[in-house]
């Protein structure tokens, strides 16, 4: 008999179901993991969001200094025999550089694309480098923070002082470049490089 109480009274406290404290510190853990895991995932979504921004402007980067690179490079082109006399760089300074290359050989400068007159310049206003092809500057890099030129001899010497005379620019051999780009949420990206001149 009192084996019978004993066991209705076991079946009764199991039964009884949740208090109110037991449900509201169950809510409040609930709510703390929900806080935690919804933290972790915005922040992990941030994350993401500057990681692929700052993989855009690396990759935007890189692509302006491909262009750059190749147009600096045919610099000077002359293939005609004899040649014309074309020169390679007519102005140059820190952040500017005019390039000549007679890239079909018919001894004549096109100034329509493709153009063999070609104007690279830093706007530091803009917070641009632009391309000058002879019909007016466009775009190629935007977020830029900084750019600089420096011309070398054939001793790998700086050539100075800048803007470049006539005399020193035909005495250049390579011409090292660097570009500092910093989009939105992303840390300044240094890209450099140093393109020796085909045609000298």
């Amino acid at each position: 008999m009192r084996r019978d109480v004993n066991d209705s009274r076991h079946r009764l406290d199991s039964d009884r179901g949740l208090t109110l404290i037991e449900l509201l510190v169950t809510t409040t853990v609930l709510g703390l993991v929900m806080l935690v895991v919804t933290g972790i995932m915005l922040s992990s979504s941030r994350l993401e969001s500057r990681t692929v921004r700052r993989a855009g402007v690396q990759s935007a980067s890189r692509q302006a200094l491909a262009l750059m690179t190749t147009e600096i490079r045919q610099a000077g082109a002359d293939p005609r025999t004899p040649p014309a006399g074309i020169v390679g760089i007519v102005t140059a300074d820190s952040q500017r550089v005019r390039l000549r290359a007679d890239l079909d050989g018919d001894g004549a400068i096109q100034t329509s694309e493709p153009s063999e007159d070609v104007t690279y310049a830093y706007a530091a206003a803009g917070r641009v480098v632009t391309r000058d092809p002879g019909a007016g500057p466009a775009a190629v890099l935007a977020d830029v923070t900084a750019m600089r030129l420096t011309y070398f001899d054939d001793a790998g010497q700086a050539i100075t002082p800048l803007p470049l005379s006539t005399t020193n620019a035909a005495r250049v051999k390579s011409i090292g470049l660097s570009i500092t780009t910093e989009g939105r949420d992303t840390h300044p990206i240094t890209l450099t490089t140093r393109i020796s001149l085909r045609n000298r």
